[in-house]
């Protein structure tokens, strides 16, 4: 009977450490204009953003419009990519803003310069599916 509790403790703690979560590793890398356009020109994108907690879903055509259905409302705009590799959207006939992708780890982000010159992440990106999703 001891032997049974102590395999029983064994397997216990085998799916236990299994189940621990792991912090991401490798430090963010930016993407090149090449790999930016890839990631997005095609795409229906899930974002997430930080800061406001809202998610957004956003297709960039390869003409580079884009729509993007976000608050349960449809607004349209317009995507490039610098030659700083930024992705800059323009949204309802607003000037272009820019700002830069990192893979870190599994995941991409989207990153604005922040008052002292800082990477601030302000976007996640949670999936990018072939065509137009929305």
């Amino acid at each position: 009977m001891c032997g049974l509790k102590v395999f029983g403790a064994l397997v216990l703690a085998g799916v236990l450490s299994g189940c621990q979560v792991k912090p991401e590793s490798a430090d963010p890398v930016q993407l090149s204009k090449q790999e930016v356009t890839s990631l997005f020109k095609g795409k229906t994108v899930e974002s997430f953003n930080r800061i406001s907690g809202t998610t957004s879903f956003t297709y960039y055509h390869p003409d580079g419009s884009v729509e993007q259905e976000r608050f349960w409302e449809r607004r349209t705009g317009y995507w490039k990519v610098n030659d700083k590799s930024e992705i800059c959207l323009a949204m309802e006939g607003k000037p272009f803003s820019c700002r830069h992708i990192f893979l870190e780890g599994t995941k991409y982000y989207k990153y604005r310069v922040g008052d002292q010159g800082q990477l601030e992440k302000i976007i996640r990106y949670r999936q990018f599916i072939q065509g137009k999703a929305i």
